[in-house]
C-alpha cells in the first residue's frame, strides 16, 4: 500500500491505492494538489490490470500533474485526446474551494464520488471511457461543511456501502477513513484506490 498525507486548517486528506494481489504494478492512481486556496483531488482506473495498466496509469498522472490548474471538464477532455490509442481509463476529478466549502466535480465512468456528514450525496458519473468513447464531461457541484467527509473511490471498492456499514467515517481522520473503506469494502480481485478528505472551517 502506499499513501500521501497533508493537514492543514481547514482539510485533512489522504490517498491510498492497493494493487490487486500486492503487485509491484498499480492500474489505479490518484493526485491531491493545494494550490491558490483550492484542493484538486483526481482518482482514476485504467482498464485491465498489471504492468501495461500500470504504464497507461502513469501516463495519466503526469498529465493530470501538469494540468491540475485547469477547468475539469477540460482536464477530463484533453485527457481524453491524450491517452487515445490506449487500453482507456475511468476518471473522478474534484477540485474544492478551502474558503467557501464549495466542490464541483466531473466524472467519468465506475468512479464513485460521496459526501457523509450534514448530507449524504454521491455524484453520478457520465458513462463512458477516457481514451476510447467519452461523453462530454457535465460538472457537478455540492457544498462541505465544517466536519463533512468527501470521498472518491475506484470500483475496486465496493459502490453500495452506508454510515451504517461504516458509522466511524464521521469522526475517523482521513487516513484512517481511506484506509479503512479499502480494508473493508474493496474487492479481493482488483486494484483500489481511495481518496478520503475532511472539511472543517
Amino acid at each position: 500500500m502506499s499513501g500521501d498525507k497533508e493537514t492543514m486548517s481547514r482539510v485533512d486528506y489522504f490517498l491510498l491505492k492497493r494493487p490487486l494481489n500486492n503487485d509491484v504494478f498499480c492500474g489505479v492512481s490518484g493526485i491531491i494538489k493545494q494550490f491558490d486556496q483550492k484542493v484538486f483531488l483526481a482518482i482514476l482506473d485504467v482498464l485491465g490490470h498489471g504492468e501495461a495498466a500500470h504504464q497507461v496509469a502513469q501516463v495519466c498522472e503526469d498529465f493530470l500533474e501538469k494540468n491540475y490548474g485547469d477547468d475539469l471538464a477540460q482536464i477530463m477532455t484533453n485527457l481524453d485526446k491524450h491517452i487515445k490509442g490506449t487500453r482507456g481509463a475511468v476518471a473522478g476529478l474534484c477540485i474544492l474551494d478551502l474558503e467557501r466549502g464549495k466542490v464541483k466535480c466531473v466524472g467519468t465512468g465506475n468512479v464513485t464520488v460521496r459526501k457523509f456528514g450534514s448530507s449524504n450525496i454521491r455524484i453520478i458519473p457520465r458513462g463512458g471511457i477516457i481514451g476510447y468513447q467519452m461523453r462530454t464531461p457535465i460538472e457537478e457541484r455540492m457544498n462541505l461543511y465544517h466536519g463533512d467527509i468527501l470521498v472518491l473511490h475506484t470500483d475496486g471498492v465496493m459502490e453500495h456501502f452506508d454510515l451504517e456499514d461504516y458509522p466511524e467515517i464521521l469522526v475517523d481522520d482521513a487516513k484512517t477513513i481511506a484506509t479503512q473503506i479499502i480494508a473493508l469494502f474493496g474487492k479481493e480481485h482488483d486494484d483500489a484506490c481511495c481518496i478520503a478528505l475532511r472539511y472543517q472551517k
